[in-house]
């Protein structure tokens, strides 16, 4: 029998042999393009790997993170539906693999996570629910039969992080399914991860993901500002530099990061160096994110950056956020028509998912111009540049008129105190915020109770804390109840 003969036999009866799990260089390649949002690099490295392998079952795999992110970071529901029939081919091809590979169950469950994520964004709750029940069964069963195998981690210390702060009138829905996880567990997992991939180069590839997943913990769940520091520091080695400078997902990450931690400056800086290519899948969030870094230091520039988003994305969160951030660069300017103009688009566009587009709404409902001295003194907070806030708090003391605006004085004094490491001040100033405020829907006392449930966290009183993240969770502010109640619930489960 010739060898030409010998060869297309086996090529014929591998594809009907059950998969197998090949890691090798170019898979790695394909996933670490696709990760960093080169589609088209990652795509035509796996199609060169099915053609090479038709065995392996990796590519089938790591393909799907391409409709997720594209479907992710794009949201457009035409999309959402052109791709959403690929999850169930892959499925059935990776459902035919090795069942005696770590990767069999781990594969599954990634591509079931991913279009769970995905289906939230569009509003399938109940399938989202059953695909993340899928996912977490078969992690957990892995990690059983596999304590050692690594990648599980990643995606299971998301799991174990995300279950720590179901609200309380969710919590059946975790006992029911006997979900079991928590913040410092999932922190944990992920952590070890990304020192493993430090360190082994056998676990490199993991690198981007563990570090995009712990920056989410950390800006949304920790609320711990020297946590984000630690990891802030440990993005900026020089390694990890090379690792996040052509990833625009890590980028997004530390420059958030940066501008949580009082370095505006750097994030700015971080986010115009931004690969902005046609290699790349667009990310027009980061064109947000970029505007928002220079309406932090009251720059002029900063609102063509809002335009550019607003322009170029085609999905609907943070669009009403857009148009706002958009009108409060016009009234810091001094224009208040234009300021009145872009806010009220935030009535006709977009919608209301997210908490940063709850409150643009509410603002152009109210027809309240806001006070402006605070908007300044919010804002340079925000970047970090508190002596500039409270400048602007101090000289115009006078023109905090109504209870509205004189409850968010104190409160802003109290978050500036707070960040200087002014105890006794910040405790002081929240708590008057907190007796005032609790009756009224804005969320300032309800984000002054989670800031004194993290203030006695910190300090080790335990009593304290809990009673204030109760406080927190017992109030309902019209705006950002989401992520508020959310970090307090995160506090809870530390606690715990």
């Amino acid at each position: 029998m010739s060898r030409r003969i010998i060869a297309l036999i086996f090529l014929f009866s591998s594809f009907y042999s059950y998969g197998n799990y090949d890691f090798n260089a170019n898979c790695r390649r394909a996933y670490s393009s696709i990760l960093s949002l080169k589609f088209t690099e990652g795509k035509a490295l796996l199609h060169r790997e099915k053609l090479l392998n038709p065995q392996n079952d990796l590519p089938y795999y790591i393909e799907n993170y391409v409709d997720f992110l594209t479907v992710f970071i794009g949201e457009e529901k035409a999309t959402f539906e052109k791709l959403k029939p690929n999850k169930a081919l892959r499925i059935e091809r990776l459902e035919s693999g090795d069942k005696n590979s770590p990767y069999y169950r781990y594969c599954l469950a990634e591509v079931y996570l991913q279009w769970a994520f995905v289906r939230i964004k569009f509003g399938e709750y109940l399938t989202a629910g059953y695909e993340i029940n899928k996912a977490y069964r078969l992690l957990e069963k892995n990690h059983q039969q596999y304590p050692g195998f690594v990648p599980n981690d990643v995606s299971l210390g998301l799991l174990h992080t995300l279950i720590g702060t179901i609200p309380d009138n969710y919590q059946w829905v975790i006992k029911t399914l006997s979900f079991k996880g928590s913040v410092s567990q999932g922190t944990s997992e992920l952590t070890r991860v990304l020192a493993l991939s430090e360190k082994n180069p056998e676990y490199t590839y993991l690198k981007p993901e563990a570090m995009f997943f712990l920056s989410f913990i950390n800006l949304n769940l920790q609320n711990d500002k020297s946590e984000a520091l630690k990891l802030y520091r440990r993005f900026n080695t020089a390694e990890n530099q090379k690792t996040y400078a052509s990833n625009p997902l890590l980028i997004y990450s530390v420059a958030s990061i940066a501008m949580r931690t009082g370095n505006n400056d750097e994030a700015i800086k971080i986010l115009l160096s931004r690969p902005n290519d046609s290699a790349y899948y667009p990310f027009y969030y980061l064109e947000y994110l970029t505007g928002l870094a220079k309406l932090n230091r009251l720059e002029a520039g900063a609102g063509k950056h809002f335009l550019n988003f607003l322009l170029k994305f085609k999905g609907t969160n943070y669009i009403k956020s857009a148009y706002q951030k958009l009108a409060w660069s016009y009234l810091i300017a001094g224009d208040i028509n234009s300021y009145k103009r872009n806010s009220n688009r935030a009535l006709n566009y977009g919608n209301t998912l997210v908490d940063e587009d709850k409150s643009a709404e509410k603002e152009a409902r109210s027809g309240e111009i806001p006070n402006i001295p605070l908007l300044k003194s919010r804002l340079l907070f925000d970047g970090g540049y508190y002596n500039k806030a409270l400048d602007q708090l101090t000289e115009n003391r006078k023109q905090m008129v109504t209870k509205k605006d004189a409850l968010e004085y104190t409160y802003r004094q109290g978050r500036i105190f707070h960040e200087w490491g002014k105890t006794k001040q910040a405790i002081d100033c929240y708590e008057e915020t907190l007796k005032n405020g609790k009756k009224d829907k804005w969320y300032f006392a309800a984000n002054a109770a989670l800031q004194l449930g993290l203030i006695y966290e910190k300090t080790g009183n335990r009593t304290k804390a809990t009673e204030y993240y109760n406080q927190c969770l017992s109030l309902n502010p019209n705006e950002y109840s989401n992520s508020i109640h959310q970090k307090a619930k995160a506090g809870l489960s530390r606690l715990k």
